[in-house]
């Protein structure tokens, strides 16, 4: 199973992004509370984790400034936003990531770009590996080693409170994310799969079965025609026999 023992974050939502602004977040097993009053960054703590799992951004947060620490606050024109995680994968190896995002202030907006991501892992002699997303696709990664599909990270796990009421959302919505979160519709394309390769399969083996028949058939004649050959190759032995028998019984013919 699954575990997270520590975070850092740095230059995100109303964490700071000086070196000494970075806070570090320790995970107690089997249970965590956080506590906080409002605007203390409890939020951001979910957001982060989700973001880390998942690559998914809070909602609101894809122009960046929402989410990355504001560079009008900062009093600078770009700021880094950075998150570290440490965690026990379902392998029970610990696993180290880091995302980093770096908004800049433009005239009327903030532009927002994700730098190279990393991903560091104990390898068999308990050596480090370092990946970088320009190798591996740090989402599917990250999947992986929390051995839980995304759907269920997003929507259940690291949730936003935003969207938390989504099970009381209409039917067609909810219906999608029951779907995505039980692999609904990957159950009923494989289903659908195994009933194509069935039918496949079953005309094979009529064409197949047609084919023994005809070679069975095939197979009956040539054991008949070996009968009949048999026959006739004993009749002829008989025949030079007869033939041997009949010659040495004729008188030579004498013509003086």
């Amino acid at each position: 199973m699954s575990r997270l023992h520590k975070m850092s974050i740095q230059g995100i939502r109303s964490f700071g992004n000086r070196d000494q602004d970075t806070q570090v977040i320790t995970f107690f097993s089997p249970l965590t509370v956080i506590v906080g009053p409002n605007g203390s960054g409890k939020t951001t703590i979910i957001e982060c984790l989700k973001y880390m799992a998942t690559g998914i951004m809070p909602p609101g947060a894809k122009t960046g400034g929402a989410f990355v620490h504001d560079p009008k606050v900062a009093h600078d024109t770009e700021v880094r936003g950075q998150i570290r995680l440490l965690f026990q994968d379902v392998t029970g190896h610990n696993v180290q990531v880091q995302r980093t995002l770096v908004a800049t202030q433009k005239k009327t907006n903030i532009s927002l770009r994700t730098l190279e991501g990393v991903i560091i892992r104990e390898g068999i002699n308990g050596e480090p590996i370092q990946i970088t997303s320009k190798c591996v696709e740090l989402d599917k990664e990250m999947v992986t080693a929390f051995g839980v599909s995304t759907a269920i990270l997003e929507n259940v796990i690291f949730c936003h409170q935003e969207e938390s009421n989504w099970p009381l959302s209409e039917g067609k919505q909810l219906k999608t994310k029951f779907d995505d979160i039980f692999a609904a519709t990957k159950y009923m394309k494989a289903l659908e799969l195994i009933r194509k390769i069935r039918t496949e399969k079953l005309q094979t083996v009529k064409i197949s079965r047609a084919e023994i028949g005809h070679l069975k058939t095939y197979r009956d004649m040539l054991i008949q025609k070996k009968r009949q050959y048999a026959e006739i190759d004993e009749r002829r032995q008989t025949s030079n026999i007869n033939v041997e028998s009949i010659q040495l019984k004729l008188e030579p013919i004498d013509v003086s």
